[in-house]
């Protein structure tokens, strides 16, 4: 399956469901569950991780300048499982989209 986008990520799936960590994460960051859906419908594929079956979704959260990363899990073919979700902090991201020297780029 090659997910290019949102649609692609969610097309024949059924449920889309919020983990019991990925809340927890969303807590820790003051983060609301619609924060999180938010960020996810207005977002981008940031990366791709095949081998596990789940991919980096950066999002805005409304009402301020900063963006959630939402890690979605693909592997079962029901439903999509947002695994975690974070705000990107340095050293490891420069900015919201960019990963230490390398520069995001919308896959289309």
């Amino acid at each position: 399956m090659i997910i290019r986008d949102i649609e692609d990520l969610l097309a024949f799936r059924e449920t889309l469901r919020i983990s019991n960590h990925a809340l927890r994460e969303a807590h820790k960051e003051s983060l609301r569950a619609e924060d999180i859906f938010y960020a996810l419908f207005n977002g981008a594929i940031l990366e791709h991780y095949h081998d596990r079956q789940r991919i980096l979704i950066a999002g805005p959260i409304r009402k301020t300048n900063l963006h959630v990363h939402v890690v979605c899990d693909y592997s079962d073919r029901n439903e999509v499982v947002i695994a975690t979700v974070y705000i990107p902090d340095k050293p490891k991201w420069l900015n919201d989209l960019a990963r230490g020297h390398q520069q995001w780029k919308q896959t289309a």
